[in-house]
């Protein structure tokens, strides 16, 4: 997986604030009452992409054994090659081994826990705290075989072969067809990584602390604003491992928002908006110096002043009360991040980081809500709490994962 997969693989948000309220979308807690909420969510396989035309395509990273990604493994190999070249150029820059490919997957689990807390009737301030649990399964295949016969063929072409580049057509004649272990040694030995294989982690994600207050409450139509910041306490990627996943984009951010929805119907259905701003501010980050556009892998690492793109969330959809205690509801949401810019010495790895870092996403999201706090408030029943069932699906997008996810969200209130 290279950098941008690693990048894109996967957003998973736990976002307690926007699903906090008792009943409308920009209801505050009463003062006093606490809330205490937790989150499981759950993703599908995330095998593929929307590309930056946001056409869909899988993830894979491919590696060609040609004769320039092999000759650094070892001594040996580089005098191979250099005194092929020697023989015949052509033969040295069609050599190859094969080609190889390495299709990934990626799941992940998340269990966020939140506390809200009513300061006064219309201020509430909250918390949330998502632990990551995720695993990323890697197949590697074959795409290309080998062209030794070729290579050897160019080699006979030259009839005053010395007798040291006589030995290395007699190497050429007898070399083994390449077994998956040469692209693992490619990727450690020449490129430095880690070795590739399965990988699963579990940590931290990154905390968010923020507080609501309602502005206006007119019984069918209301409006609330929320602020707050998200602190870089998850995971970050490692440059030096292509298949892990980072908990966390490794600096703070500070968002914005506001909440607005109107009742029909003697609050039988609901029309809710949410919109949140989110400024991504700038950190240090250790990482890869890539060298093409088109080609992942690189061997140097430096440290680069990453500032990431704001973001804009847009949400709106209706909730149907069936009963006091039951409601359906459906949701369209929208993402868009800004184009990433980067700082360093290097100016072209500084522009191919930031190609197509702006992303762009639209999700439809279904839910069934159970809440007994409208019979807890009329005494027929002993405990207010809600239990929320939801699965959300990506429909389209541009530089982003495609996937599913399904939650499970429980909330209580004392």
């Amino acid at each position: 997986m290279h950098n941008k997969l690693k990048q894109t693989l996967f957003t998973v948000a736990i976002l307690v604030s926007s699903e906090m309220t008792l009943a409308a979308s920009y209801d505050t807690l009463p003062k006093g009452v606490r809330l205490g909420g937790y989150r499981h969510v759950l993703t599908d396989g995330i095998n593929s992409d929307y590309g930056s035309s946001s056409t869909e395509s899988q993830y894979a990273l491919k590696e060609s054994l040609d004769a320039k990604n092999l000759e650094s493994i070892n001594d040996a190999t580089k005098q191979y090659f250099e005194q092929l070249k020697s023989i015949n150029p052509g033969a040295y820059d069609s050599f190859t081994f094969g080609e190889y490919a390495a299709d990934a997957e990626g799941r992940v689990s998340v269990n966020g826990f939140g506390l809200g807390w009513g300061i006064t009737n219309n201020l509430t301030a909250y918390f949330s705290v998502p632990i990551y649990k995720a695993n990323v399964k890697l197949n590697i295949h074959r795409t290309k075989g080998n062209n030794h016969s070729e290579t050897l063929n160019h080699i006979n072409q030259n009839s005053n072969l010395t007798a040291e580049q006589k030995v290395i057509r007699d190497i050429t004649a007898q070399l083994p067809d390449a077994k998956e272990e040469l692209l693992q040694s490619i990727i450690v030995n020449y490129y430095q990584y880690k070795p590739i294989g399965n990988w699963e982690a579990q940590g931290l994600g990154d905390i968010e602390v923020g507080a609501i207050y309602k502005l206006v409450d007119a019984g069918d139509y209301g409006l609330a604003v929320a602020g707050g910041v998200v602190l870089p306490t998850g995971r970050e990627d490692d440059p030096d491992t292509l298949q892990d996943i980072s908990f966390g984009d490794g600096q703070s951010d500070i968002f914005a928002e506001v909440f607005t929805g109107r009742s029909f119907f003697k609050r039988k259905l609901d029309l809710d908006l949410n919109f949140r701003l989110t400024y991504q501010m700038s950190a240090e980050k250790r990482l890869r110096v890539p060298e093409s556009y088109d080609f992942p892998l690189s061997r140097e690492v430096d440290y680069f002043k990453e500032k990431l793109g704001n973001k804009v969330n847009l949400s709106f959809g209706p909730t149907y009360h069936l009963t006091h205690w039951a409601s359906l509801s459906s949701t369209y949401g929208y993402e868009l991040q800004g184009k990433s810019k980067y700082e360093s010495s290097h100016s072209q790895a500084n522009d191919i980081l930031a190609h197509n870092s702006d992303s762009e996403s639209h999700n439809i999201r279904l839910a069934a809500s159970f809440s007994t706090v409208s019979l807890y408030q009329m005494k027929k029943f002993v405990m207010p709490l809600s239990v929320s069932l939801r699965a959300q699906k990506k429909i389209a997008g541009r530089n982003t994962p495609k996937h599913s996810q399904y939650e499970l969200d429980f909330k209580f209130f004392f």
